[in-house]
């Protein structure tokens, strides 16, 4: 079962990663980043979410084993 959590981390951490590339390149937030020089917090919240998801998620997965 701590297995198919971790697995399920992980696939989960991919998905935020790739909802907040996607977001980063939405061409609303490219506008701001350029007027700005900083991308919006929800693409941060995007990137450490699934950055932290995923490194716990192989945490798990190593630890089972």
């Amino acid at each position: 079962m701590r297995r198919a959590i971790s697995l399920l981390l992980i696939v989960v951490g991919i998905l935020l990663l790739y909802w907040g590339y996607d977001l980063q390149q939405r061409v609303d937030v490219e506008i701001i980043t350029q007027v700005t020089g900083e991308a919006p917090e929800k693409v941060w919240q995007y990137y450490v979410t699934g950055i932290a998801a995923v490194l716990v998620g192989i945490l798990g997965v190593w630890k089972s084993k």
